[in-house]
């Protein structure tokens, strides 16, 4: 083996312009696909951060459909807990040696006494949070069982790490001191270890005990005890020899003893235990699907970079055809020289994963830190480690034995006198020779891309321009939460509408309002919902609407909602007045039937009060801009008075122009209520709705511009390499009269039958992937006629402008020198 690995390297020298050439195609091929690898480890298959991960599961509630504390809306059936259901299954469970929850939180943190606070994200945690998981802060210590016991009695905390980095310099003598989180001195007791900025997404930058919630805020003086407020993550480990199918009959068991204990709050609700990776999909329940249509991209890509140095590698082959076969003469066996070419192909693979390598390196690092705006920010990593180095490898030799096997197959082939004779093997006169079927197979790969970048172009494209259903021009947003620094409901109620009425006397401002949730920020409010009439299929008692909002009078005008039937929200509709709601046109019609206005609903629970619809809104776009047609519901703010609530202001002028006033204006009403954002709807629009279409559609388009040029090279090589085979006919056709056009004229229909056979090919390769792929999500597939005649015109003029230089060379052949050859 390293007699054949010396004699690969020395052969390899001997043609660096083959090497290189073959190391780069490949190392594109590899390195797209080592990079789509890296955005699915990162997001679903890298185990967590913790000893033993493969040891710790996930014990989720079962429901018919469900809201995940990740922010999105599962197609799936797994949810969170409620924590009195996670105590039931801590203290009552014999599969699990530890189980620990955990919830996100926010807060009010301020540096100094004089700094207007700003909000700061992190976790209520369990309090053997840090024991179970297995991790020792880098200072000090987690917390003990004692300070898990009585509600609001234990102010600690533990410091994320860069948290800990960011406001204290990393500073050991942080701890034992005092920081104020919503009014509330807690004494830190330690500093996480770095790789909790992993967790799920999330870069906590504190951990508090869970006792602590209620104290933190009025809204949470039912966290620890209303078992219908499922906003607990629950993770454990297993016991030695435990199995997951056993412990996930346990965990069934012990729900259905809850359901038949509280049947007011229980029913229908079960429990699974879920490893991380299937977690990680019921939380976002879209990630799957998108990664399987970039990974479809990017194996298009490795297959024509593979079929590239194929076919480099027979054109190679035929030029060393004398070599291989007097080393077969002398005594070689098949076998060897087959195991010695595979060496060579091996060697250009593994430094085309290499260089593969740093590309992905590259992209990674453009990636590092995705972020999804949110008020809980999403982040995740994305780094090369052990998986991806393995990946990397597997692909280098698959690939290599792709483009390694047939060449040396062909190149061994035993026919020696002839080979010995004529000097290489004669495949010129065959019309679909090897090297022509990989060619035509890398042009339909290349199609396949072209068409699959238009299509996604165009699809993103439209759904940017489309109308969201609602303006975003002219709109500047701010979040705020009085209750962070300790507002009761009746100080919050006071604060909002000081606000409102300060808002419109800034100069610039045209209409101002109130709403809980704004569309693409991610801030979701799920119900479970009874609507009056309504024929449920066998099983379903409810309907659940992903998300709603609570929005003042206002909202509707100022938002630039339009209202399409009925009327929106009115000072009248007062806590003492019939409650009423607006629903979306999606809902009217899955639900509400013909005339929408005046039939009723009511939430989920017996005691629930029928609320009638004064009102019917025009559909939305409200968690992405290529979302399909989602139920959507408002409620009055007068009615259902929420804690958090952004301010949308109208401008006459620029938005973001009145950012400092608006800020201004929060100070001069109560300087402690920390400011969540400030961001204009159109910055909103583009972070959270149009960057993320605009990395699939450049990953697209990059896959097809690499999938393009390794086609063309391709084309080129084989065409030019045809010509050089043909130097004496052409000669000979020069010296009988053909002019220049002539020749170039056959050499480019000989160009023009591959490209139209690999477009032939590539049409209906399209056509099926785009059937596969056919979603909302990219509405023009399978039948889009500008994708459809666009890109294949375009790489038939550009195969052909590929195949022009060969074609020039060959109309300018010397007849005589032609006719002295051979």
């Amino acid at each position: 083996m390293l007699n054949d690995i010396r004699y690969a390297l020395r052969t390899m020298r001997q043609n660096p312009g083959f090497a290189l050439t073959a190391i780069v195609s490949i190392a594109l091929g590899i390195g797209v696909n080592s990079t789509i690898f890296s955005l699915a480890n990162g997001l679903l298959l890298r185990p967590l951060p913790v000893p033993n991960p493969s040891q710790v599961f996930s014990l989720r509630s079962r429901m018919p459909r469900v809201f995940s504390s990740g922010g999105l809306v599962g197609a799936g059936s797994f949810g969170d807990m409620s924590y009195r259901d996670y105590v039931d299954f801590r203290d009552k469970n014999q599969s699990f040696s530890g189980l620990v929850a955990y919830t996100p939180e926010q807060v009010g943190f301020a540096p100094n006494a004089n700094a207007q606070p700003r909000l700061e994200s992190g976790l209520l945690v369990s309090g053997n949070f840090f024991n179970v998981l297995g991790i020792e802060p880098k200072l000090g210590r987690g917390f003990t069982s004692e300070e898990d016991r009585v509600p609001g009695r234990d102010a600690v905390i533990v410091l994320g790490y860069e948290f800990w980095n960011r406001e204290f310099g990393s500073s050991p003598a942080v701890l034992g001191k005092q920081i104020r989180l919503d009014g509330l001195d807690f004494n830190v007791i330690g500093v996480a270890s770095e790789p909790f900025i992993f967790l799920q997404a999330l870069r906590p930058a504190f951990f508090i005990p869970v006792m602590m919630g209620p104290r933190l805020r009025a809204s949470n003086e039912d966290l620890l005890t209303n078992r219908e407020r499922r906003t607990f993550a629950v993770k454990g480990r297993l016991k030695p020899g435990v199995s997951l199918e056993a412990s996930n009959n346990e965990a069934q068991v012990l729900a259905k003893s809850l359901e038949e204990s509280y049947p007011d709050t229980n029913h229908a609700i079960g429990a699974a235990v879920r490893t991380e990776t299937q977690t990680r999909v019921d939380t976002f329940p879209f990630y799957p699907a998108l990664l399987a249509s970039l990974f479809f991209v990017v194996i298009a890509v490795l297959a024509i970079a593979c079929a590239n140095v194929a076919n480099l590698m027979l054109g190679r082959g035929r030029a060393r055809a004398r070599e291989i076969a007097v080393r077969m003469a002398i005594g070689a066996s098949r076998g060897r020289v087959v195991r010695h070419l595979l060496v060579e192909s091996l060697l250009i693979a593994l430094a085309g994963g290499t260089l593969g390598l740093l590309l992905t390196d590259f992209a990674v690092d453009a990636l590092y830190n995705f972020e999804i705006p949110a008020d809980m920010p999403i982040q995740f990593s994305f780094q090369i480690d052990q998986s991806v180095l393995w990946f990397t490898l597997v692909v280098s030799i698959a690939s290599a034995m792709l483009f390694g096997l047939l060449p040396a197959i062909r190149s061994t082939k035993p026919d020696l006198v002839r080979t010995m004779k004529m000097g290489e093997s004669d495949e010129q006169g065959k019309r679909f020779s090897g090297r022509n079927v990989l060619v035509v197979l890398q042009i339909a790969g290349s199609l396949l891309l072209l068409v699959a970048a238009t299509q996604r172009y165009r699809s993103n494209a439209d759904a940017i321009a489309a109308n969201p259903g609602y303006r975003r021009d002219h709109r500047i947003i701010m979040r705020l939460d009085p209750t962070l620094v300790g507002y009761s409901r009746q100080q919050t109620e006071q604060f909002y509408k000081t606000l409102i009425d300060r808002s419109r006397e800034i100069p610039g401002v045209k209409s101002a309002a109130l709403s809980f949730f704004i569309p693409l920020s991610y801030n979701f409010h799920p119900v479970s919902v009874v609507p009056e009439g309504y024929k449920f299929a066998q099983g379903q008692e409810t309907v659940l609407v992903p998300t709603t909002s609570v929005v003042d009078a206002n909202y509707f005008e100022t938002f630039g909602v339009p209202i399409v039937a009925g009327r929106g929200f009115l000072t009248t509709d007062r806590t003492d007045s019939p409650r009423v709601a607006v629903v979306n046109e999606t809902f009217a019609r899955r639900y509400l039937g013909e005339n929408p206005v005046g039939k009723r609903f009511r939430l989920e629970g017996k005691d629930a009060a029928w609320m009638e619809v004064v009102g019917v809104a025009k559909q939305g776009k409200y968690y992405g801009i290529l979302e399909p047609p989602m139920d959507f519901i408002y409620f009055p703010l007068s009615q259902n008075p929420e804690p958090r609530m952004t301010l949308i202001v109208e401008s006459y002028g620029d938005p973001a122009s009145l950012a400092a006033p608006l800020r201004g204006m929060v100070r001069s009403i109560d300087a402690n209520v920390p400011i969540i954002g400030v961001r204009t709807m159109d910055n909103l629009f583009e972070q959270s709705g149009v960057r993320q279409l605009k990395i699939t559609s450049d990953i697209t388009g990059l896959a097809a511009s690499i999938g393009l040029a390794l086609a063309l090279f391709g084309l080129y090589a084989v065409v030019a390499y045809q010509v050089s085979r043909k130097t004496r006919e052409i000669g000979i056709r020069v010296a009988v009269g053909a002019d220049q056009r002539r020749v170039m004229r056959m050499i480019l229909r000989q160009a023009a039958m591959l490209s139209l056979t690999g477009i032939g090919v590539g049409l209906v390769l399209s056509l099926t992937s785009s059937l596969a792929f056919a979603s909302a999500a990219n509405p023009r597939a399978p039948f889009d006629p500008v994708a459809l005649v666009l890109a294949p015109v375009g790489l038939m003029l550009t195969t052909l402008l590929a195949a022009a230089v060969p074609a020039r060379r060959a109309s300018r052949v010397d007849p005589m020198q032609a006719l002295r050859q051979d």
